[in-house]
Order: C-alpha cells, then sequence, then structure tokens
C-alpha cells in the first residue's frame, strides 16, 4: 500500500517508518522538520522511502496535495505532541486535518483511505459502566485525544535507540487488541474504595497494566494495513501486550 506516515521524527512514527518499509509499504513521510528526520535516520533506510515531504500537518490542503501526488492509499497520523495545559494542543487539529484531507481524496476518487490516527486509551470505553475512561481521570490529561483515536501508553523497546536502520524483517508483535473498550481489562481492588474507586482502578490500570513498546505498535499498524478488509475499519482501537494471564 502507498502509505502518507505523518510524524515520522517522534517515538512512535521513528519506528513506523522501518515498520511500514519491512511491510513492503511504499512509505511517503510527512514531516515539519526535514533536517530532523534525516539527522534520526540512516541514509539507507531514507533511500527505501519513497519520498519525504515537509509541510504542516494541520493544513488539510498541503495533506491533501501530498495525498494525490504520491498517490496515498493509507494514512498513519502519530504526529504531534502532549503539550501543558496552557498551551494549545495541535493533536485535534491535526486530527481534523488528517480526516478532511482523506475524506476530500476518497470522494474524489471514490475510494475511500484507510487511516489510522493514534492517541490514548481514555478514550475507549469503561467496561461494565456508560462512560468513557477519560471521563475517570483528570481533565487535562485527556483532553487533548477527543478528536483522536486510541492506542496504550508506549515504551521504547531501547530506550538508548540511535539512528534508525533498515529492518531486515518486519517484527512480530505480540498484543491483544479490542475494539470500543480496552481488551482483557481488569477490575482491581482499587475499585472498591468508596467514591474514587473507579478513577483509581481506571488510572491504575492505564498506567500499569497497559504498556506497550513503540515497536510492537508499529509493526501492528503496519501489518494491518496490509489486509484489505480489517476488521478494526471505523472502530475505536486500544490493545496492549499479551501477560500470561491474558492467554
Amino acid at each position: 500500500m502507498r502509505v502518507l506516515l505523518l510524524g515520522a521524527t517522534g517515538n512512535l512514527g521513528s519506528r513506523c517508518l522501518p515498520a511500514l518499509i519491512a511491510h513492503k509499504h511504499v512509505v511517503t513521510g510527512f514531516v515539519r522538520n526535514s533536517p530532523k528526520l534525516r539527522a534520526m535516520m540512516s541514509p539507507a533506510l531514507l533511500a527505501e522511502a519513497n519520498a519525504i515531504v515537509e509541510g504542516d500537518a494541520t493544513d488539510s490542503t498541503a495533506l491533501k496535495k501530498a495525498i494525490l501526488d504520491h498517490d496515498i492509499e493509507g494514512i498513519i497520523d502519530v504526529a504531534g505532541n502532549i503539550v501543558p495545559p496552557w498551551k494549545e494542543s495541535l493533536l485535534p487539529k491535526i486530527a481534523s486535518a488528517v480526516r478532511d484531507a482523506a475524506v476530500a481524496v476518497g470522494k474524489q476518487k471514490g475510494k475511500p483511505l484507510r487511516s489510522w490516527i493514534t492517541s490514548h486509551l481514555g478514550i475507549l470505553e469503561y467496561p461494565g459502566t456508560s462512560y468513557l475512561i477519560q471521563d475517570f481521570v483528570p481533565n487535562f490529561a485527556s483532553s487533548q485525544h477527543q478528536a483522536t483515536l486510541a492506542v496504550t501508553r508506549m515504551v521504547p523497546l531501547d530506550p538508548k535507540q540511535g539512528l534508525f536502520e533498515p529492518l531486515n524483517a518486519s517484527q512480530s508483535h505480540d498484543l491483544l487488541v479490542g475494539a470500543t473498550a480496552p481488551p482483557a481489562w481488569e477490575s482491581t481492588w482499587l475499585g472498591s474504595v468508596p467514591l474514587i474507586g473507579p478513577p483509581l482502578n481506571a488510572i491504575y490500570v492505564c498506567l500499569v497494566l497497559y504498556p506497550t513498546k513503540y515497536e510492537a505498535v508499529a509493526d501492528l499498524l503496519a501489518e494491518d494495513l496490509e489486509k484489505e478488509n480489517s476488521e478494526w475499519i471505523g472502530k475505536k482501537v486500544g490493545m496492549k501486550e499479551k501477560r500470561r494471564k491474558d492467554i
């Protein structure tokens, strides 16, 4: 698939580039700072990319042009950072621009574009309730993600990762994936604490039981775009690493 990758200089995006290429996708990177990208990626890896486009990810017109210029069929949006509550977050603006550009091109071509737009676990449903997980956590920790889809808290496989190189082969992942609500949700004893139980349980479960590796998520996204009819199309999706008790 011909894929437009937004946010290739970020923690997840820098893993998505080699993962997409390893899965035989034709990748165009859309970044704000191309010199930064070139400093992070080896010449060998960049040589395997279709193109690098420098632009503003909040500009739907620029995104639409990149999509049309490179005949894009799918989009992975992992652009943007969490910012302090007193600063403006670009995450919703980027998600909106991606949506507008993808919908416009899909209508123009007569075929929808596949898109992954990433966020956090909080916009999924809190199992057993009629609320979202973010309803139980402080607003400043979740408000920036209300316009986006969901993945879990992520950490790097190698905290000292240096220059990114091509992968010899796609990396397998061991992730549980679920739509609407988090997969294999757990209710701990914290949930029984009077008055504050649900918020305590939500915060603990999200922070402690739902970490993933950037590399695993990157591989899952790249793998999913290989599928013509993915079961996750049109859904909010969460994931976690399998533990022994989840099997």
